[in-house]
């Protein structure tokens, strides 16, 4: 089908390294992606990687919320990220500029609880 990835393979595990250097801001070791090819499914790779960055947030203390960004057609993401915390807070319109629809819905995950949580939006402190 057209849009699809497909499954992770020997074959393809190179271009699978390269985009996650260009697309994420987290490296992953050569054990990240020997664990991929032994999962062999793509929904497992992105809870994977997810769960990474959440663990290197939380661990790291300092964060108070996560926000990212999901075209507002794209109903299987959202759901994926609503599965992990996410929740729909605003709606951007025409925020992609080649792609059809333009809008995207912005999604924030809180790291710390309300009652922790200072006043205004940080999405790091020093």
């Amino acid at each position: 089908q057209k849009g699809q990835l497909g499954d992770v393979t020997p074959h393809n595990i190179k271009q699978l390294k390269r985009l996650n250097q260009v697309i994420f801001p987290v490296s992953y070791n050569d054990k990240f992606y020997k664990d991929v090819l032994e999962v062999g499914e793509l929904a497992k790779l992105g809870t994977k990687m997810l769960n990474h960055v959440l663990n290197i947030c939380e661990k790291d203390g300092t964060f108070d919320n996560i926000y990212l960004h999901v075209q507002i057609s794209n109903e299987s993401a959202i759901d994926f990220y609503q599965k992990f915390g996410f929740e729909i807070i605003e709606t951007k319109k025409n925020y992609y500029k080649r792609i059809e629809p333009a809008d995207a819905h912005v999604l924030q995950k809180s790291l710390r609880s309300p009652c922790a949580q200072p006043s205004g939006e940080l999405q790091k402190t020093e």
